[in-house]
């Protein structure tokens, strides 16, 4: 039900994914990835986004809340305002030969902590059963991109990520848009987001464009191993 990997541009941290969502871990459970992350020589170990009672499990074996992120949905039950016409920011497709470009831009926009390297990116375009990569240029180079995905009937921005340089020029919306007009096409019935609960600019692209925040924060904790 879980699964550890170096977290991007860190070795020394290992990141646990939990891969059953629907099963809780025991502290049992954790405390074997945690001697596993020790045993690999890292020296702290950081999680993926948790739901509250996953993070309460692991807050009492040790972790701690190092950011939260706000759980955003929207409904697609109408359709997307369409941004084909929109040829300054045309989504093209992310191509696997784009993955070291996108991981700088995505280093670019989130820092050298939170940003994904290539390998990372790798494993959010595969991260569910069916997926979509787009990409905006400005000339050669990359303006932004947004992986999406889909399982079931729910469909997820799994990332969207705008180089310093080009935000506040369209680029975001233009992605967004294109995502969930992917999804509509594929007739789910719910988009879902999250970005950090002090994201100010992602926050107000995301409810001019009808996502709702729902009550639960989701949170990333960390467990610092003794040397």
């Amino acid at each position: 039900m879980w699964r550890l990997r170096r977290w991007p541009n860190d070795p020394t941290v290992a990141h646990l994914i939990f891969v059953d969502h629907l099963t809780l871990p025991t502290p049992a459970t954790i405390n074997i990835a945690v001697e596993q992350a020790r045993r690999n020589g890292a020296r702290a170990v950081r999680t993926s986004a948790l739901f509250p009672r996953v993070a309460e499990i692991l807050s009492a074996t040790g972790f701690d809340s190092i950011d939260r992120l706000v759980l955003l949905r929207r409904d697609l039950d109408s359709p997307v305002i369409s941004v084909r016409s929109d040829l300054r920011h045309r989504p093209r497709p992310f191509r696997v030969w784009h993955l070291p470009r996108a991981a700088e831009v995505d280093q670019d926009a989130f820092g050298p902590m939170w940003g994904n390297d290539t390998a990372s990116l790798r494993e959010i375009r595969t991260a569910t059963p069916r997926n979509r990569a787009r990409l905006v240029r400005d000339g050669r180079a990359i303006s932004g991109f947004a992986i999406s995905g889909a399982a079931l009937e729910q469909g997820y921005l799994q990332r969207l990520s705008v180089g310093a340089a080009h935000r506040r020029q369209g680029v975001a919306r233009a992605l967004v848009l294109d995502s969930l007009q992917w999804m509509y096409d594929r007739k789910l019935t719910a988009a879902f987001v999250n970005t950090g609960v002090q994201n100010d600019p992602a926050l107000r692209l995301y409810d001019s464009l009808g996502f709702v925040a729902l009550d639960d924060e989701l949170i990333i904790a960390e467990r610092r191993l003794a040397e």
